[in-house]
């Protein structure tokens, strides 16, 4: 998985945005997320390949992303 993928998944994790889905669900997510960003978003994949890092701009676009996201996601969540 190229590294800009990965900054995508990881951040989701280390900002919470998955501490409520379960933990079967995680690959799930990762798949599809992906997809999502790929399908609608691939500009910011290819800034945080450019930048090379985190911009506070780039992550206040994931933190869109993923509060858009998140809602429709149909992840079964912990109860």
């Amino acid at each position: 998985m190229p590294a800009e993928e990965q900054v995508c998944v990881i951040y989701a994790g280390v900002r919470g945005y998955l501490d409520k889905v379960l933990t079967s669900e995680i690959g799930k997510f990762e798949q599809e997320f992906l997809e999502h960003v790929k399908s609608s978003h691939a500009d910011i994949l290819t800034t945080i390949r450019k930048e090379g890092q985190l911009s506070k701009e780039t992550d206040e676009k994931m933190a869109a992303i993923l509060k858009e996201y998140m809602p429709g996601a149909g992840l079964k969540l912990k109860s």
